[in-house]
């Protein structure tokens, strides 16, 4: 990347601050480049007061002084080698290249202020470049400023944001290798294109304890509508990138596999697809995946090595939460950005601030607004209560499908919404797993309450249901300990039945245990305990194929929920 100047000379411009189409002095631009006859070559990418930034493709053109069009006999030829890019290597991307230049007079016609040439090309070491003779036929000219080339050029390529080799949609053809999307300009060193803005979220989704990196890119000219509550919306060509990488090795957890990189791809008609990587194990590129799948990653322990499964989602899958009603593109949200994120210049900054700074969003806002802008709390910041660590969790994990016109629940995860209004605390369910007096939090309950049930599982009516493989145990902490602390009376723990149920060959002493205040009553045919019902007494002996349920009662407590056991045996 280069900056030119618009008076004599040339600097370099570092390649790692945030691109963006950003239309400043657009007539002192202009200007400069009248008096010095410079040449733009290349994808402007920034206006700046001095400069222009160009994503140069055709260095040896740059080379002053210039006297003639940059179509002079010799300048493209049909079989001329890609040899005149910033890089080599396939994929580099050289497409919507802009030329800004003053035409000499000829023909005794004057020449207008400025012409300029749109070149549709393709990426190095793959296309042979149009020959002069046919080049005539992208020639556009122009009367107007700089902005308005650079505008003609978004609109000649709108789709593709002149960035990223991915089609409009899930009808065109998705490129087979993530190093031919055009999102990495080193692949196996995962050496983002400048054209990538890198973020954070404040609270993450929970992806089986992997490690994610993410990057932004929105077309150059487009904005983001902006709320500073709900739902942001994207234009048309905007791409999310997320690399997923897990540690490997837990006594070293710097020791780390990468194993996918998924793309959301906002698409021509308001929807959105995505698309997963699957990555080799070299490194050296990844691979489409057509479909799911399933891995066992071995993972080495303090005592040797466990198994921990990975899932790699469909196209399909994705749109399993990426809906239209969750706005199709998850975590990407003013609660979400609100936080400090340390550029890769150096710098530090709020992440609004720096969007809103890069003319990405369609609504301007002070420095100092977004003080008043909620941000959604890390599990980890102590500084904030409990509640709102636990509800910002929520929304991370949890409202893209739970919110209104979502899923079949009662409940609406949305931080935006207030706690008195989500259906969380004593929210009825739908599904109550037939335990009784179930909520989706019951206060005080940590048995009654079927979110941190469905939460504390990997079994089949866990939560999230989709790629989930294991227990985010510190968010489950974090659950159970709120649920703890809502106001509500002492609840019984089900009773403990020793031994657990399971096949036995001769008859078996059964034990029931539970506090020492509380009373136990249960049932050997397998309705559910009253206190009419048996009262524990002693361990009593089954010999026959029996369902053992116990329930334990105090007064001034809740009632425990019931405990089961199945009892079989082999003759």
């Amino acid at each position: 990347m280069l900056l030119f100047a618009t008076g004599a000379g040339a600097n370099e411009f570092s390649s790692t601050n945030p691109p963006a189409v950003i239309f400043r002095n657009v007539e002192q631009v202009r200007a400069g480049c009248l008096e010095g006859r410079r040449m733009i070559c290349g994808k402007i990418l920034r206006v700046l007061p001095d400069g222009l930034v160009v994503e140069s493709g055709y260095t040896d053109l740059l080379r002053p002084p210039l006297t003639d069009s940059w179509f002079a006999p010799g300048t493209v030829a049909a079989t001329r080698t890609p040899n005149l890019v910033e890089s080599r290597e396939p994929g580099s991307p050289c497409v919507g290249t802009v030329f800004l230049s003053d035409l000499p007079r000829s023909r005794g016609k004057k020449s207008k202020q400025f012409d300029y040439v749109i070149l549709l090309g393709y990426p190095a070491g793959e296309h042979t470049y149009t020959s002069v003779g046919t080049m005539q036929k992208t020639l556009r000219r122009f009367t107007g400023t700089l902005a308005a080339a650079v505008k003609y050029q978004i609109a000649e390529r709108k789709w593709a944001a002149v960035q990223l080799n991915l089609p409009a949609n899930t009808n065109g053809v998705i490129p087979k290798l993530l190093s031919q999307t055009g999102a990495f300009r080193d692949v196996a060193n995962l050496v983002p294109e400048d054209y990538l803005l890198p973020y954070d979220v404040n609270v993450p989704f929970w992806s089986d304890g992997a490690d994610k990196t993410r990057w932004a890119c929105v077309p150059p000219g487009e904005a983001v509508h902006f709320s500073p509550t709900n739902e942001w919306s994207f234009p048309p060509g905007t791409v999310f990138v997320k690399n997923f990488e897990i540690g490997t090795d837990d006594t070293h957890p710097e020791t780390k596999r990468r194993l996918e990189t998924r793309l959301i791809v906002c698409d021509d008609s308001g929807g959105a697809y995505g698309v997963t990587y699957k990555w080799r194990a070299d490194n050296s590129d990844a691979d489409l995946l057509e479909t799911n799948l399933n891995e066992d990653i071995e993972i080495k322990t303090a005592t040797g090595v466990r198994k921990q499964t990975w899932y790699y989602p469909s196209r399909a899958d994705c749109l399993t939460c990426h809906t239209a009603n969750a706005g199709l593109v998850l975590g990407v949200k003013t609660r979400q950005l609100n936080r400090d994120f340390n550029y890769p210049d150096g710098r530090t900054e709020n992440e609004l601030v720096a969007w809103k700074n890069l003319d990405l969003f369609d609504t301007d806002f002070s420095d100092d607004a977004v003080k008043q802008f909620p941000a959604l709390a890390r599990t980890d910041d102590l500084s904030r209560s409990l509640e709102d660590r636990v509800r910002s969790y929520l929304d991370a994990n949890c409202a893209q499908c739970h919110r209104p016109n979502g899923t079949v629940a009662n409940f609406d995860a949305r931080y935006d919404t207030p706690l008195a209004e989500q259906g969380i605390v004593s929210g009825h369910v739908l599904i109550d797993q037939r335990i009784d007096g179930a909520r989706v939090v019951a206060p005080n309950d940590l048995w009654r309450s079927i979110l941190l049930m469905r939460m504390d599982t990997v079994d089949g009516y866990l939560m999230p249901p989709l790629a989930r493989n294991t227990v985010d145990e510190r968010g489950v902490k974090m659950l159970r300990e709120w649920i703890a602390s809502l106001s509500g009376p002492r609840v019984l723990p089900p009773p403990e039945i020793l031994p657990p149920g399971g096949n036995f060959s001769s008859p078996v002493e059964v034990t029931l245990k539970t506090e020492p205040a509380a009373k136990i009553f249960y049932t050997l045919d397998g309705t559910v305990p009253t206190t009419n019902d048996l009262s524990y007494e002693k361990p009593f002996t089954v010999t026959d194929p029996t369902i053992v349920r116990a329930k334990a009662f105090e007064d001034g407590c809740t009632k425990s929920i019931t405990a089961k056991e199945f009892f079989l045996f082999n003759r």
